[in-house]
């Protein structure tokens, strides 16, 4: 009997990704949180949420399972929410291992990034507008129902304005713009379904040109069905090895690995946030770290992980996290480098 074939892990991410999805609000002694729509998971404040399964034998995302925190690439992809359709939309920030899909990703770990209430009954029908008023669900009455003027109407109902702004201020985040909540239309989705569709019917084309290219060739042979050496004025292009790209960027590495960096001193895993670019090495000093080439000998330690700045360490930084310093709204976990 042939054993089971084993899925490798997916891999850890070298970069923070940026996505976008929507949660539900609940208020709970007084204090705002953000809720999961398919599952009873709170998001806390200040602690990155990390994803969990239900099944045992993998880390969350797996690759034959469905698990990992959802999220979309654009914002548009949040119209088609429906009934599941939540009181915040934003921006949120994932890292550690990604599983990356056609139209959003499944990650290990995330945080908000931007948050704003929108309309829980227009977002439904797949709009995207900014609420005005609150309401609370009849069904659950701690989760809390915003709507816009047009669903408020004939009501008196409080302003959503203060209870929006107690929920930037509780998770220390930025308001979502209202270019971005305007960009979440059925009709958007519409127009991105036609262009995947002229998309396919280019590349069938491109297809059959390349077809009929090969047929011309063919008959265009020589003697002894030899091809005509190409001339001075013949360009031959010759592909560059490497991994695919994706959207038409170059990829910085080869997803289909475990992420791992090699290099003649050390092969270790970095983990490293988009704004850098570039795996991040330093010296550590006795109060800092003083940022160094990775190739550079007196570097040692290397930016492991990070996450927001006011995430719990024992959430983003690891047990061999020698140092910890902030970028900005970061939280950069530096580890001593292998020796040699």
């Amino acid at each position: 009997m042939r054993a089971p074939r084993r899925l490798r892990e997916v891999p850890l991410s070298l970069e923070v990704v940026d996505g976008w999805r929507a949660w539900s609000v609940v208020e709970e002694g007084g204090e705002l949180r953000l809720s999961s729509l398919t599952r009873a998971e709170r998001w806390e404040p200040a602690e990155p949420f990390v994803a969990s399964c239900l099944r045992r034998g993998h880390a969350p995302p797996g690759r034959a399972c469905s698990c990992g925190v959802y999220a979309a690439v654009e914002p548009e992809e949040l119209a088609g929410l429906g009934k599941i359709a939540g009181a915040a939309i934003g921006q949120v920030s994932l890292w550690g291992r990604i599983a990356e899909h056609r139209r959003g990703y499944r990650a290990a770990i995330a945080y908000p990034a931007r948050l704003r209430l929108v309309c829980v009954v227009c977002l439904g029908e797949g709009v995207g507008v900014p609420a005005t008023r609150l309401d609370h669900d009849p069904s659950a009455p701690e989760r809390l129902f915003p709507l816009c003027g047009t669903h408020a109407a004939g009501r008196v109902l409080p302003p959503a304005g203060p209870f929006e702004t107690r929920l930037l201020s509780t998770y220390q985040v930025e308001l979502v713009p209202d270019r971005s909540i305007g960009r979440i239309r059925n009709d958007r989705v519409g127009e991105r379904a036609k262009r995947r569709g002229r998309r396919r019917v280019s590349a069938i084309a491109v297809a059959l040109l390349t077809l009929l290219v090969a047929v011309a060739v063919v008959r265009d042979r020589g003697p002894g069905g030899q091809v005509p050496k190409p001339t001075a004025s013949t360009s031959v292009f010759h592909a560059a090895p490497g991994p695919e790209p994706q959207g038409g960027v170059p990829l910085p590495f080869d997803r289909a690995t475990n992420g791992l960096i090699s290099s003649p001193r050390i092969r270790v895993l970095l983990l490293t946030p988009k704004q850098f670019g570039a795996p991040r090495c330093g010296r550590l000093t006795a109060s800092d770290v003083v940022p160094a080439e990775c190739a550079d000998p007196r570097a040692d330690v290397f930016v492991e992980d990070v996450g927001p700045a006011g995430a719990d360490r024992e959430g983003t930084c690891s047990d061999a996290t020698a140092f910890t310093t902030r970028k900005g709204d970061r939280l950069l976990c530096w580890r001593l480098l292998p020796q040699r």
